[in-house]
């Protein structure tokens, strides 16, 4: 059994004239934990004042799929640092979306935009 993560993605855009294709569209990265944890931290409800997402399951955070899992609303993801909400991207209503975390990150945040919204967080050990 491989130590790998194997992440396949495509971004095809046709509208008009505009005909794109993303290259390559799979990557495969090396799993380096001696014992990985996740899916961490799983099923949540995100906040329309946001929600806290704790990664201290995790020793060295690595790849996460945020999942939105709400049909109405979209959720913005960042960071929180004591006072103030850092927005870094949003996932619309049944979007997903797959990324690799810090390092160093120690938590993450999810903000529902008009109502709470079910969220599934599945980070994993890097």
């Amino acid at each position: 059994m491989a130590d790998e993560i194997r992440i396949q993605s495509t971004l095809t855009i046709e509208k008009g004239n505009l005909n794109y294709s993303s290259r390559p569209t799979l990557f495969q990265a090396d799993v380096s934990a001696a014992a990985p944890t996740g899916p961490s931290p799983g099923s949540l409800l995100a906040a329309t004042a946001g929600t806290d997402v704790s990664l201290t399951q995790l020793t060295t955070p690595g790849v996460c799929r945020i999942s939105n899992l709400d049909t109405d609303n979209f959720v913005e993801y960042g960071i929180w640092d004591s006072s103030t909400f850092h927005e870094l991207g949003e996932i619309l209503p049944g979007e997903f979306y797959v990324l690799r975390l810090s390092r160093n990150m120690t938590g993450l945040r999810l903000k529902a935009n008009t109502a709470a919204c079910e969220c599934l967080v599945e980070a994993f050990e890097a």
